[in-house]
Parts: C-alpha cells; sequence; structure tokens
C-alpha cells in the first residue's frame, strides 16, 4: 500500500536526538527555544512560543485573548481538521461554521457577511493550499493557521505572516512535522506580543498566575523539538520535490473525468487533491489498488453544529486526497500512474 503520508525520519533525526539525550535534558530547554526562534523565522515572525501540540497552540491563542469565554463566537472553516472544533470548544468559546467554495477555501462572501458577528476567527490555510482571505482585514481579530501550509508564501510573504497571531503543528505527517507539538507565532510589538506573554505562562502550571483563564503542562519537550528543527532544515527540498510530484500527477489526470482542485505555485504542496464523481466509491477503487487514498475531511465541522454548509457537503461528497510523498520512488510513480488513471 502506498501511503497517505510517510515522513521520512533518518540518520539527521537520530543525530538531532543525541543532543538533549547527550545533555541529559529532554524536558522543555535549549532545543525548544531554537525551535520557538527558527520557526517564527519562517512564519515572518518575530517570536514563538512552543507547546505540545497544534490544537494546543490553537486553544491557548483563543485563551490568551481574554474577555469572557463563555460569550465569544469564534469563526472556523466548516471544511477543515477536526481539532479546531475541538479546540475552539476547549476555550469555552462557540465555533461558528464558515462555508468553503468549490475550490476548499472559503466562501469570501459568506465569510465576509459572517465576520461582523464574530468576536475572533480561526483562518486556515487548507491543506497545502493558500487561503486569500488571510491577507484580508477583518473586524475581529484573526488566528491564521498555517498547520498544513507551512513553508508556502502568499502574496510574497510566508504563510503566517498574516494574522494576529499565527499556529502551526510539528505532527509527524505535516509539512514541519517532527512527532508531536505546535507553536504560536507572533510579534512582540504588535497586538499578538501581550498573547504571546499570556501563552507563556499559561503552557506551565507550576508558575502560571493564578488569574489566568487555564494553564496546563503544555510545554514542549526537547526531544520533540529537535526532531521538528531536523524537519525544519529540510522543508524546502521536501516541498519542491513535492510540488514535481504534483505537477507529473497533472499529466497523469489529464486522462481521467476528475478535476485537480487548484493550487497555486508558491502553495507548500502537502496533499493533493481531486474532484472525483463519487468520493468513496473512488477511495475504495484506489485502496483496492493499493493506493491510500482518503478524504481530505472526514466529517465537516457544520454537522457538529447543526448549521447547513452545503459547500463544505459537495466536497465531502466530491473531494479525494492521493499521497504526495517526498521520497516517492520511480516504482511507486508508476503504480500511482496506472491507479489515477484505471480509478479516476
Amino acid at each position: 500500500m502506498i501511503p497517505h503520508s510517510r515522513p521520512v525520519f533518518d540518520a539527521a533525526f537520530a543525530e538531532a536526538l543525541q543532543r538533549p539525550l547527550a545533555r541529559g535534558h529532554v524536558t522543555a530547554g535549549k532545543e525548544a527555544r531554537a525551535l520557538e526562534r527558527e520557526a517564527a523565522r519562517a512564519l515572518g515572525r518575530g517570536a514563538g512560543v512552543a507547546v505540545d501540540s497544534g490544537a494546543s497552540a490553537l486553544m491557548l491563542a483563543l485563551l490568551a485573548r481574554g474577555g469572557d469565554p463563555g460569550a465569544r463566537r469564534v469563526g472556523i472553516p466548516a471544511y477543515a481538521c477536526r481539532a479546531l472544533w475541538h479546540a475552539t470548544r476547549a476555550a469555552g468559546c462557540e465555533p461558528v461554521c464558515m462555508d468553503c467554495g468549490p475550490d476548499l477555501r472559503l466562501d469570501a462572501d459568506k465569510a465576509r457577511a459572517l465576520a461582523s458577528s464574530l468576536d475572533a476567527v480561526i483562518v486556515a490555510h487548507p491543506f497545502g493550499m493558500l487561503e486569500p482571505l488571510a491577507a484580508e482585514r477583518w473586524p475581529c481579530p484573526v488566528i491564521e493557521d498555517a498547520a498544513q501550509s507551512a513553508g508556502g508564501r502568499l502574496d510574497g510573504r510566508p504563510v503566517g505572516s498574516f494574522g494576529d497571531v499565527a499556529v502551526v503543528s510539528f505532527y509527524a505527517t505535516k509539512p514541519w512535522g517532527g512527532a508531536y507539538g505546535g507553536l504560536v507565532a507572533g510579534d512582540e510589538d504588535e497586538p499578538g506580543g501581550s498573547w504571546l506573554e499570556a501563552i507563556r505562562q499559561m503552557r506551565c502550571a507550576d508558575t502560571a498566575d493564578a488569574a489566568l483563564p487555564h494553564a496546563g503542562n503544555h510545554q514542549l519537550s526537547d526531544v520533540h523539538a529537535a526532531l521538528a528543527l531536523a524537519r525544519l532544515a529540510r522543508a524546502g527540498r521536501e516541498r519542491a520535490a513535492r510540488a514535481d510530484l504534483a505537477r507529473r500527477y497533472d499529466e497523469w489526470i489529464e486522462e481521467t473525468r476528475a478535476e485537480p482542485v487548484p493550487r497555486e505555485a508558491e502553495a507548500a504542496h502537502f496533499r493533493y487533491i481531486v474532484r472525483a464523481p463519487d468520493a468513496g466509491e473512488t477511495i475504495r477503487a484506489l485502496r483496492d489498488r493499493g493506493v491510500d487514498a482518503r478524504r481530505p475531511v472526514e466529517t465537516p465541522l457544520s454537522r457538529f453544529s447543526g448549521v447547513d454548509c452545503p459547500g463544505a457537503e459537495d466536497a465531502w461528497r466530491h473531494c479525494v486526497s492521493l499521497p504526495l510523498l517526498a521520497d516517492m520512488s520511480e516504482e511507486e510513480c508508476e503504480r500511482m500512474r496506472e491507479a489515477m488513471q484505471a480509478c479516476l
């Protein structure tokens, strides 16, 4: 089976792990601080706060904004990772689903119409693509979710450089994946700077101010930080390899009924997503031929809220995510070509 995701952990990662082990310091320390600097710089930000997961990064960013958590309405994409739903609710906020268009980015007209009723919004760059609304002004604070598109560029600027703060994930399968972890990035002299200071306190329960809305053990260990630093060092090469593979897919798909979801040249190329007549049937056919295709989103988040989001439902019925592996062999490429042309 050609897997949907396959991060490569070679000798460079083993060497990276030796640094904290040799120092005898595996909890949050030198490696985590280095990751904060390097990841923030790559996102076009002045500072970063490393935490234990991308979901924690979202939750803590929402809590750091302040105010009455229970009264806050937070806009989230309806067609997105379930972590957005759980993180929003964990922060005591009400998730308000924003529908997507046929290209899986936010439906701009619907999002703009909803914006004035929101207390904050999570704008995600989906599936390695770019979300143009991240570059727009919103009437509320913006958390820019770059977990799936880190390394991409929008309007010449790094993904993650637009919102009041940005979040990324260091989960193994993500573009900057090590094993586990996340980061909130911002600029100390901007409004988001006060969020960063609150998050620094909330990630360590033993030293947190008792007046904070939350405090827990959310620090990122040096072991996990070392793995993420090793991935970050090669992320540009891996992105280029995925982009080259995506261009080959473009050629192979021309002879099929399916259509690729448009992506930008400067995107992160995290996933290759196609529209097919029936997603479920297509996924079963591809798996029968040894390709671990999947739905980009298992369940639209709008189903949890009871809000009608026809764009998200349409995407669920028709969209299929294909493996886009930075280390795909020529033998696997030929199997992919045969499977795509037979099943799409």
